[in-house]
């Protein structure tokens, strides 16, 4: 796996399993959102990470040359004020609603960790933590950001 496909593999996940506020179409995207963007809406960025020799001369199993990748992220989740959403006969508004988004995508990415491990080789996704912004009041915007590192195999021939 390479960092492209590392990025297609959650944006999708993602997508699949977290409740989506309008119902349908896309609300997670590999970017941060422009002002005339849709909201609420997820975002998934790369900040960091590293590569570490997996074993004694970096040999995997496949007797490819392989590193231990440990990639960093964060998720935002981005809504306006007067954003809602219904929720099994809920109503979320503003900052209950963001925070209701960031407690779906933790749980996703917590329950999903055997399936992303047999299905894309992904070894471990840890919350490493969230933090909430103060309110963009130029933006009308409130966000809350989810920190993840995910470890997978690199490997090359």
């Amino acid at each position: 796996m390479n960092l492209v496909e590392l990025n297609s593999v959650l944006i999708n996940y993602l997508r699949n399993n977290v409740p989506n506020p309008h119902g349908s179409g896309n609300f997670i995207y590999v970017d941060y959102p422009r002002r005339d963007a849709t909201f609420p809406r997820i975002s998934l960025t790369q900040t960091g990470g590293e590569l570490r020799p997996v074993a004694i001369g970096e040999k995997t199993e496949s007797s490819k040359y392989g590193k231990l990748a440990s990639i960093l992220f964060d998720i935002d989740i981005w809504v306006k004020i007067n954003d809602r959403a219904i929720f099994d006969n809920e109503t979320y508004v503003g900052t209950k609603l963001r925070d209701y988004l960031a407690s779906k995508v933790i749980e996703v990415l917590e329950e999903g960790k055997e399936t992303l491990k047999a299905n894309h080789g992904i070894l471990d996704i840890e919350i490493l933590g969230t933090y909430s912004h103060p309110l963009d009041e130029e933006n009308q915007l409130h966000r809350k950001t989810i920190s993840i590192r995910v470890s997978f195999l690199w490997e090359r021939g």
